[in-house]
């Protein structure tokens, strides 16, 4: 089937990469760009402190969502079928969200006192009671932004995306660097900018007149019945990505080691924010399509191996130049965080693999499945992350993260066959990932020479090539299927 005006999937994949791409993970960016340039004024206590921090809010940041975003797109773009019950939707979704918004700004600050005199024996008080804020106007941010989504507005959603990224950005450099504020600096930065996201969120409901608080008592009821069960299959996702850095500071008590992990799993971080994460905005929606081919399961495959053969090339590059890029922007004292780098990026791939693998059971209806994985693939993390962390410190932490996307990736593409089977190309996946993870180790254990690392990253594609993993030929007959989908 073809899209009206004959664009095919491949260039809606590419068309809604670009628009959401920018928009949606432009803090995701900004996240990945600070940390570096503010490195050397903070160093390696001051980015681990910042680090436990991000997890922080991101873990407040989902509880206090609710996963109501999920819930507003089902009843507001399935169920609503006049404009009077989608204003019904909207408005009811708005007041619990401000609700919720206001009862979590309460809590974290509470949270504060017991939990920096855990981590940090009641230093970084104010540091982590902005987080309060910060997570009071991302919260209830998600609804506008959702909302513009939902009606295709990508302009206003790009422009408040970006706006409280570069607000981030500027405030931030400004409070660490010429203020010298410290770590409280990169917090007071967020909070302002959460706030200018949250206030241009509102803006944009006001403008297109549909700022309206309601509140339908069984709406609400049948929303949060929806939405709630998701919250443990988010704190799943949570454990898999941000909760080692607090668990490194509970166990070993330094948050200079825990620095030291932030920057090189912030480096490796890179693939996810360009890669990654637009090309999963565009697929949530386009694997839809291509289900309804005969040749989708075929399809699917041959989407597995290509993507895992573009990404784990550009882990690749992260792994074998961190090294010098690490050195060039922050210096000797985070050294030792170049070796984290590849840890990061080859998980990040394995989660690529999975939102692709995960596309059957979503087919099937099969969400209580993939809830299940992802909390088996969440648990492992947190056992090995107890288990390891003691006795190899951040490298515990970095074995852990990878172990659990690892499995994340293997169960997701094993319980799906059940439901919507795929002739998974395992074997040749499996082969083009090892090669890439083989470079990296060569790049980094090699010689320290530039010119070596580049020699590892170059290496890639002749070899692919030479052994037959991936073909030219096969990557346009691809093509060819996406634009006919």
């Amino acid at each position: 089937m073809t899209a009206a005006g004959g664009r095919g999937f491949g260039a809606r994949l590419a068309g809604d990469s670009l628009v959401y791409g920018l928009g949606g993970v432009a803090n995701q960016v900004v996240a990945v760009l600070l940390v570096p340039i503010y490195a050397r004024q903070l160093g390696p206590e001051g980015v681990g402190v910042a680090g436990v921090l991000n997890s922080t809010v991101s873990f407040a940041t989902l509880l206090v969502g609710l996963a109501l975003p999920q819930a507003f797109f089902r009843w507001y773009l399935r169920e609503a079928t006049t404009a009077g019950q989608a204003a019904r939707v909207l408005g009811t979704t708005l007041t619990i969200r401000i609700a919720a918004s206001i009862a979590g700004f309460g809590l974290v600050l509470l949270a504060a006192i017991p939990l920096t005199a855990l981590l940090y024996a009641g230093q970084h008080l104010v540091v982590f009671a902005l987080a309060a804020p910060i997570v009071m106007f991302d919260t209830f941010n998600a609804i506008p932004l959702s909302y513009l989504r939902a009606g295709r507005r990508p302009r206003d959603y790009i422009v408040i995306s970006i706006s409280r990224a570069v607000v981030a950005t500027v405030l931030i450099l400004g409070f660490v660097i010429v203020g010298r504020f410290g770590v409280a600096g990169v917090a007071l930065g967020g909070a302002i900018a959460a706030a200018l996201g949250a206030i241009l969120g509102v803006v944009a409901l006001l403008r297109a007149g549909v700022m309206r608080l309601a509140y339908d008592r069984s709406l609400s009821r049948t929303m949060l019945a929806f939405a709630l069960p998701l919250v443990p299959a988010g704190i799943a996702g949570w454990t898999l990505n941000l909760s080692d850095r607090p668990l490194l500071q509970v166990m070993t008590g330094s948050a200079e080691i825990v620095g030291v992990y932030t920057m090189g799993y912030t480096a490796g971080l890179v693939i996810n924010a360009l890669v990654v994460q637009p090309f999963s905005l565009a697929w949530g929606a386009a694997y839809w399509e291509i289900s309804r081919s005969d040749g989708a399961p075929a399809t699917f495959a041959r989407v597995m191996t290509w993507f895992l053969a573009l990404a784990s090339g550009v882990a690749l590059l992260l792994a074998g130049l961190g090294t010098d890029v690490l050195r060039l922007l922050v210096g000797p004292a985070f050294e030792s965080s170049r070796f984290i780098v590849p840890f990061s990026a080859f998980a990040y791939v394995m989660y690529g693999g999975y939102l692709i693998a995960s596309a059957g059971l979503n087919i099937a209806g099969r969400s209580k499945t993939l809830a299940a994985v992802m909390v088996g693939a969440a648990t492992l993390t947190l056992v090995a992350n107890l288990v390891l962390i003691g006795p190899l410190g951040m490298y515990g932490a970095a074995v852990s993260t990878v172990a659990g996307y690892a499995l994340l990736l293997f169960m997701t593409a094993r319980s799906g066959q059940g439901a919507f089977r795929v002739p998974w190309q395992v074997g040749r996946g499996a082969t083009i990932m090892a090669i890439a993870v083989g470079l990296s180790v060569a790049a980094l254990l090699g010689p320290d020479h530039l010119l070596w690392r580049v020699a590892c990253v170059a290496a890639y594609p002749p070899v692919l090539l030479a052994v037959g993993l991936v073909r030219v030929d096969q990557g346009r007959r691809l093509l060819d299927v996406l634009r006919r989908s």
